[in-house]
């Protein structure tokens, strides 16, 4: 359900309901990479209070809950904006935490397999909650306080849900300051190096990403979608193609040469947002949208679960601290950019710079290609 929010209703609502600025935009678009950025300093004084893993993760989702909900009751923009950013925000701050949390539960040769189950689980009930909040919406203008309220409770569901989740203290945190795990990106160079790829492949991801609903919403650009329509462009067909895509991504996570199956799930994303702002042809926009969910779909578990196939035993955490806050960094950086560059060069003309990123960063992965079966997997726990 909170999905529906971060990928359409957040940014749907301020532009449509509250004539939302380019900052304002920027920042609601920008706000789940802003809590990944947080993510660094939240792991490392987390760790400082010798708290499980579990109750880490479910403190900032009830703060994340509690401002949803209190978002629904505001009557202007910056008011809006404050309420949705920091909700956004605590939510993608618990990531390190929650992939530890897989790492400590799920087999290695099983792990993506399991994680996929909660994948589909996700884009299922996205596509539930999108295609019943934006129809309600557009028969009553109104609705989307309570789109909001929907939210919010999911969001202190979550925290209930992390809070029972078996988990141990957090490990390897004996240092003095949150950004020590950073030496992490030069020590281990082959992860460096992936993270390099990683930063160029998703800065063209990520800085159209909010654009895309603008795209869709906005008078500027003509097209001016109903609720249903945006949600059904941005929520519902990537979802369902996620759906369908994710378990096979995820075997394959398991069984053959991450970096390959990475460079694969790149060329997808590249085709679909090169082809999403050529034109204003729904069914073309929606073309783009199905390849952009089948690699988003194989995209987020390789995401979430690449670093336990690089991190050595009791660094899986600080390692994912690593990745998630350079992903905070991009897509922090990522919609400021892209909402600017758009405005001087046009929705077309971005969607191919970044498809000409994606396939650089694809190209870049090559020399990887030896490590992709994991550096810290014995031989004997891959499966051919």
């Amino acid at each position: 359900m909170i999905t529906s929010g971060t990928q359409t209703f957040g940014l749907f609502i301020a532009i449509r309901y509250f004539n939302a600025d380019l900052l304002s935009k920027s920042l609601i678009g920008s706000a789940p990479f802003m809590g990944m950025l947080f993510s660094l300093f939240l792991f490392h004084y987390a760790a400082l209070t010798d708290l499980r893993k579990s109750i880490c993760g479910s403190l900032p989702m009830i703060l994340s809950g509690s401002l949803l909900i209190l978002a629904a009751s505001t009557h202007s923009l910056w008011s809006y904006t404050l309420c949705v950013v920091l909700g956004f925000m605590m939510l993608t701050a618990i990531i390190p935490f929650l992939t530890s949390i897989y790492h400590d539960n799920y087999p290695a040769h099983r792990r993506g397999a399991f994680y996929s189950k909660a994948v589909l689980v996700t884009v299922l009930v996205s596509i539930l909650s999108g295609y019943v909040g934006s129809s309600l919406m557009d028969q009553d203008p109104e609705f989307y306080r309570w789109v909001l309220i929907a939210l919010g409770v999911a969001g202190l569901g979550k925290a209930y849900a992390i809070w029972h989740m078996p988990s141990d203290k957090i490990e390897d945190h004996n240092h003095t300051n949150p950004f020590n795990h950073m030496r992490l990106v030069w020590e281990d160079r082959s992860f460096g190096y992936v993270l390099l790829t990683w930063f160029i492949m998703g800065f063209a991801n990520l800085w159209v990403l909010p654009l895309r609903v603008d795209y869709l919403t906005s008078s500027t650009y003509g097209i001016e979608g109903s609720a249903l329509f945006v949600a059904t462009i941005i929520t519902i067909v990537p979802d369902l193609m996620r759906a369908f895509s994710a378990p096979l991504l995820a075997k394959l996570f398991d069984r053959i040469n991450f970096v390959v199956l990475r460079m694969i799930i790149n060329i997808i994303f590249a085709l679909g947002v090169g082809l999403f702002f050529l034109t204003r042809d729904p069914w073309v926009i929606g073309l783009a949208s199905a390849l952009i969910g089948i690699a988003f779909g194989g995209g987020t578990v390789a995401w979430s679960l690449w670093v336990t196939k690089y991190a050595p035993p009791g660094k899986v955490g600080a390692y994912m601290s690593v990745h998630v806050f350079l992903t905070g960094v991009r897509g922090t950086l990522g919609p400021l950019i892209g909402f600017w560059t758009v405005q001087h060069i046009g929705p077309s003309a971005i969607g191919m710079v970044s498809f000409a990123m994606m396939i650089v960063a694809t190209l870049m992965l090559i020399p990887e290609i030896k490590h992709g079966r994991g550096k810290h997997i014995p031989s004997s726990q891959v499966i051919p």
